[in-house]
Order: structure tokens, then sequence, then C-alpha cells
């Protein structure tokens, strides 16, 4: 779960905790069972207040925004819920303390925003591509027949020059129609190990010897499985792209697992399949991070920028989000896709 829960009885003593409870405030389970969560949380009267609160009108107290430093190098923002614990009478026993990282609900909020910002872009594509390219075709033909009458070379050679051009140019603009093209999603019920076996073996030649980590209890998802080799060959040959010539051991790595509670919408919660494609790169520049997923940016010399793009645009036509975390030595993208209820 990506959602921290603490049990804590009356006096505020902590019973039982969850792994991601763990995580976040850096202490094993052993550490904290039978503390004080005061104690466990110095300085930080706003869970101790939501409790107090949640068990004196006997109902959930929220905050969205606080932080959380559970030891002097970490600061978290957090949002955190106290929901009181009935026995069988309805008797209050204990409180449940909720700790929900606010950075990856910002995360997912900003694909969406993202996913907004793309649909404008595809329907501007789409517009931009059909006014343009019907009198391109008119100007390719008239310089193929400009060329053919000529008897001089200097003018073949311009218009020879022009053709090149007028194709350089559609060619572009075939890769803008690709984008704002929304094909039907043809849905079906599959295991997204199938669909990255399936990537590996087409890039086992690039990738021999990749590092994986896969679930395999996760269940099925719905998928158009054709669009997901395409977003995961994408992301796999980027990463193979990224580690060469790094002058150490590349080392590319796919994981799989199941994540709860991730926040795709306000008030709404799934369960949801995490696919996380890692390499030890030298990562994305920070001036390009917010925009990586946006047409037209790359970090490859001679690259369109429009693969990621197409990924993100295929991930959100799934209900899905995808995120970028990078740094030097280490490059994550991570695919979440909503597992059916």
């Amino acid at each position: 779960m990506t959602t921290g829960l603490i049990a804590v009885d009356l006096e505020g003593r902590v019973k039982r905790v969850n792994s991601a409870a763990e995580r976040i405030l850096g202490k094993p389970r052993r550490h904290l069972n039978g503390r004080l969560l005061k104690q466990l949380l110095p300085g930080h009267p706003v869970a101790m207040d939501l409790i107090d609160r949640a068990q004196t009108l006997s109902m959930p107290c929220s905050t969205r925004s606080a932080r959380l430093s559970p030891s002097p190098q970490v600061s978290l923002p957090v949002s955190m819920t106290a929901a009181p614990i009935p026995d069988e009478e309805g008797e209050i026993v204990g409180t449940i303390l909720q700790l929900e990282e606010t950075s990856a609900i910002a995360q997912l909020e900003e694909g969406e925003r993202l996913n907004d910002t793309l649909d404008s872009l595809s329907s501007l594509a789409l517009s931009v591509a059909h006014e343009v390219k019907n009198p391109l075709t008119g100007i390719r033909g008239a310089a193929q027949l400009l060329e053919m009458e000529s008897t001089s070379e200097t003018a073949a050679a311009y218009t020879s020059l022009i053709r090149s051009e007028v194709d350089r140019v559609s060619r572009l603009l075939d890769t803008l129609l690709g984008l704002a093209d929304t094909p039907h999603l043809e849905e079906q019920s599959m295991n997204i190990h199938e669909i990255l076996d399936h990537v590996l073996r087409l890039s086992q030649e690039a990738l021999p010897n990749p590092v994986l980590d896969f679930d395999p209890s996760l269940p099925n998802i719905r998928a158009d499985r054709d669009q997901l080799i395409q977003v995961f060959l994408n992301l796999v040959n980027n990463a193979i792209e990224a580690t060469q010539d790094l002058g150490y051991p590349p080392i590319i790595s796919l994981s799989t697992r199941i994540a709860s509670q991730i926040r795709l919408e306000q008030g709404r919660r799934n369960l949801h399949v995490v696919v996380e494609v890692r390499d030890n790169g030298h990562g994305v520049p920070s001036d390009m991070k917010k925009r990586i997923f946006l047409p037209f940016t790359s970090t490859k010399n001679k690259g369109v920028g429009i693969g990621l793009a197409i990924c993100q645009k295929i991930i959100h036509d799934h209900g899905g989000q995808i995120s970028l975390q990078s740094k030097p030595g280490e490059t994550i993208f991570r695919i979440f896709l909503p597992i059916p209820r």
C-alpha cells in the first residue's frame, strides 16, 4: 500500500502499523509497536490534535496539508486522517491515523493536467496538419513538373530541394497526425507480464540481461495489447539508448507491483498495477523533466520528441498515469494501470 496506517490505543500507544507507515516513518514495526506516537512524532501537534478530535467527536478528522519530520533530515508533505476505532458495543477503543504523501498525489494531479494539455495539443495538431498537408501535395506536384520541364541543372537542383523539404515537412505532419489520432481501444483481459515478456523478447539482442522483479500474483488488467507493447517497447528502447557509452556497466530493470489508494481524481481511489522501467544512465536534465511528455521534447540529438507524448496519451486513454523520476545515475518511468473492480 502507498498509504501509511498507524493504529493507536486510547493512550496514544502504537498497536499496529503497515509497511507503508514503516517506510514513511523510516523505522521497522518492531521499533514502532508499543511506543507512544508522540514520542515517534515529536513536535507534530497536528497529528495528536487530529487523534484527540477524532476520539472526542467520534468521527474522522483530517487535514490535507501538513509536514512530517520522522527524522531531522526528512521533511515530508502529507495529508492526515484520524478515524476512531469502535468495539462491538460502539465504544471507542483507539484511532487509526492515515498518512499519505501529498507529493505523490501532486505528481498524479500534474499528470491529469498534462493529459488535458495533450488533448488540446492533439486537437490543434490535427487541424494544423490537415490544413497544411493538402497545399503541400500541390507544391510537390508543381515542383516535380518544373523539374521535368526544366533544361537547367540549377533549376532542377532547386526543384529537387523543394520536393525533399516538402517530403520532410510531410513526414513531420504525419507524426503530428499520429499524436492526434485516437484509435478505438481493443481492450481485453490480460496479464501485464505477458506484455512485458513480449517486449523483452523483441529487445533481447540489445538487452540480453535485464534485471527483473515481477510480482506473479498480479491480477489481470483490461488493455489494448498492441498499444501497451508500443508504450513499453518505447520505454525499454529509451533506457537502452540512455545507457550506451556510460563508461560503466549499464543496468536496466523492470519491476511490477500492486498499489492501492492511488488518487487519480478527487475522491476516487482504485487498485493499480504499477510497472517501473529503470536505468542507470545519465538521467534527464532538470530543465526538461516537467515537459518530457510534451511533443517535440527529446534528450536525443536526432530524436523528434514524439515517443513519450504518444506513451502518455496511450496510458491516459487506458485510464492510467505515467510519471518520471530522474537524477544522475537513475531514471525511473513509472506506469500506473487500473485494475478492473
